[in-house]
C-alpha cells in the first residue's frame, strides 16, 4: 500500500484536476447557450435559401446545367467539420469515422477539405488527400463559410471534383449527437423537395438536416407556378449556387459548434464526477492507512509497557 504522503499528494492532484474540469464544464455550458442561439438565428435564412434553390432547380431547363446535371464521378470532395481543440469526448473521432465509412462504401477517390484542426490531424496521419483550407473560428460566421464555398465552386467548375459531400454533426439533444454525411453537389431536385418539405409523396419523409424545424406542407399549386428568369437560368444558378453552398456550410458549422460544446460539457461533467469518485477512494485509503499506523503505534506502546513490567 502506498504511503500516506503519496496518497495525500495524489488526492491533491486529482482535486486540482477536478477544479479544472468543473471550470471547463461551466465555460462549455455558457458557450453552449450562445451556440444554440446562433444556430436558431440562422434557421429561417437557411430555410429560405433552400426554398429558393428548390424552386430554381425544379425548372426543367436547370436539369442540364453543370451544378444540377450528374456527371461521371471520379473524385469526391468531403468537407469535414471538426473542432480545433480536444477534450470533447468522442465528438471528433465519431465524425471522422463516419467519413471513413462513407469513403469505403462510396469507392471513389476522396478529396478532403478539413474544417478544424482535429480532422486535419486525423487524416494527415493517415496520408489522406487533403486540400488546405483555413480552420474556422470557435464562433462560425458566414464569411468563413463563403470562402470554402467559393473554393468548392471553383474546383467543381474546373472538374477537379465531381461531387461534394458535407460531413458534420447533427444536434438532437445534449446527450444525442449524430455525425451525418449529406450530398450538396450536384443538386438533386427530388432530394431538395424532401429538404424543404414540399409536396412529399406517400412514404417519403422530410429530410431533417438539423438546421430548422419541420416546415408546414405547401400547397402543390404554389410549387407549379411558372418562374421567369430575366438573365437566363444558367446565370441565375451561378448566383444562387455559391450562396446556397455558403448557407449550407454556415448552418453545418453552427450545428457542429453547438455539438462540440455539448460534447465538451458532457465530457467535463463526467470527468468531474470521476475525479470525485477517485478522491473518495483515496480519502478512504488514506484513513485506513492512518488508522493502521495509529493501531501499530498503540500496539508498540502497549508492548513496550508490558516489557517493562
Amino acid at each position: 500500500m502506498p504511503s500516506m504522503k503519496a496518497i495525500k499528494r495524489r488526492r491533491l492532484t486529482v482535486k486540482n484536476i477536478s477544479q479544472i474540469t468543473k471550470a471547463m464544464n461551466l465555460v462549455a455550458t455558457s458557450k453552449l447557450q450562445r451556440a444554440r442561439a446562433n444556430k436558431a438565428a440562422i434557421g429561417k435564412p437557411v430555410q429560405a435559401t433552400f426554398d429558393i434553390v428548390y424552386k430554381t432547380v425544379g425548372d426543367e431547363r436547370a436539369l442540364e446545367q453543370p451544378f444540377v446535371k450528374p456527371r461521371e464521378v471520379k473524385n469526391t470532395a468531403y468537407v469535414l467539420i471538426t473542432s480545433n481543440r480536444g477534450l470533447c469526448g468522442g465528438y471528433n473521432s465519431n465524425v471522422c469515422k463516419a467519413l471513413a465509412a462513407h469513403v469505403k462504401e462510396n469507392g471513389t477517390s476522396p478529396v478532403i477539405l478539413p474544417l478544424g484542426n482535429k480532422g486535419r490531424d486525423y487524416y494527415k496521419r493517415r496520408n489522406g488527400n487533403l486540400v488546405d483550407v483555413p480552420s474556422p473560428s470557435e464562433t462560425p460566421n458566414l464569411a468563413e463559410a463563403k470562402q470554402v464555398a467559393d473554393q468548392l465552386v471553383k474546383m467543381y467548375e474546373e472538374e477537379q471534383i465531381d461531387e461534394v459531400y458535407l460531413v458534420y454533426t447533427q444536434f438532437f439533444t445534449v446527450l444525442s449527437l449524430e455525425p451525418i454525411v449529406r450530398k450538396v453537389l450536384p443538386i438533386t431536385p427530388n432530394y431538395m423537395r424532401k429538404v424543404v418539405g414540399a409536396d412529399l409523396k406517400d412514404g417519403e419523409k422530410w429530410e431533417d438536416l438539423g438546421f430548422f424545424t419541420k416546415p408546414e406542407a405547401k400547397a402543390e399549386s404554389t410549387l407549379n407556378q411558372d418562374v421567369e428568369f430575366d438573365s437566363g437560368i444558367e446565370n441565375v444558378l451561378r448566383s444562387v449556387i455559391p450562396w446556397y453552398l455558403s448557407m449550407y456550410l454556415y448552418a453545418a458549422m453552427a450545428s457542429s459548434a453547438l455539438c462540440e460544446q455539448a460534447a465538451r460539457m458532457t465530457s467535463m461533467d463526467s470527468a468531474t464526477k470521476n475525479a470525485g469518485d477517485i478522491i473518495e477512494k483515496l480519502t478512504l485509503m488514506f484513513n485506513r492507512q492512518r488508522q493502521s499506523n495509529i493501531t501499530q503505534e498503540i500496539t508498540e506502546i502497549v508492548s513496550g509497557a508490558n516489557a517493562l513490567q
